[in-house]
């Protein structure tokens, strides 16, 4: 078990230093060595931004994590990424604390402009719109979560859900697009309380 831990600091710290400059991290984050941060170039943003990364404590970002574009990262503290999940980031993403992101979950906010049939999409610029997920979150297996979103407190997005508009907190979302299924609030109201136990 120490032998496990000792590597794991050693591998988030290789990790922290490959991507120096880039990556701001906080204390006790474990960063998977496989972990890829690219910076992606738009011919339409001319100021030269750069990606920026950061993780504010006790953040796991686990084995196969994309994190890409020219935007602001951020996760608040005890918050993790998931197996294989993509950040797509042109303009901001904002993860709050204490959130669960699972395996194989696309967060972009960036779509690419496509209204124009005269021209290949691949050259007609991108669009973007701030992502903030908020504080105790539980984002599920393969959810997709699109540009412009706000997901609310305490909510859940269940597996396979496609996010496109704002989550009020405390809500259950799912589906394709992700609709209301139901509240946690409603869910703990309706729940009765446990019976005591006598001898």
């Amino acid at each position: 078990m120490i032998v496990l831990k000792i590597w794991q600091k050693t591998i988030s710290e290789f990790t922290r230093l490959r991507y120096r400059g880039v990556i701001k991290v906080g204390p006790k984050c474990r960063l998977a060595a496989s972990l890829r941060v690219n910076h992606l170039y738009f011919s339409e943003r001319p100021d030269d931004r750069r990606l920026s990364v950061v993780l504010e404590g006790m953040n796991g970002i686990l084995h196969g994590v994309i994190i890409q574009g020219t935007g602001d990262f951020s996760m608040g503290r005890n918050s993790y990424l998931g197996e294989y999940s993509v950040i797509g980031c042109n303009e901001r993403i904002e993860i709050g604390r204490d959130v669960m992101i699972a395996q194989s979950v696309s967060i972009r906010d960036t779509d690419h402009v496509f209204s124009r049939t005269d021209k290949p999409m691949n050259q007609q610029g991108i669009i973007t719109a701030p992502i903030i997920v908020e504080d105790n979150v539980w984002i599920g297996h393969g959810a997709t979560v699109l540009k412009g979103v706000r997901i609310g407190t305490g909510s859940v997005i269940a597996a396979g859900a496609v996010v496109v508009r704002d989550v009020e907190p405390f809500s259950i979302v799912g589906g394709v697009p992700a609709k209301k299924i139901s509240s946690r609030l409603e869910y703990v109201a309706d729940k009765p309380e446990p019976e005591e136990m006598t001898e």
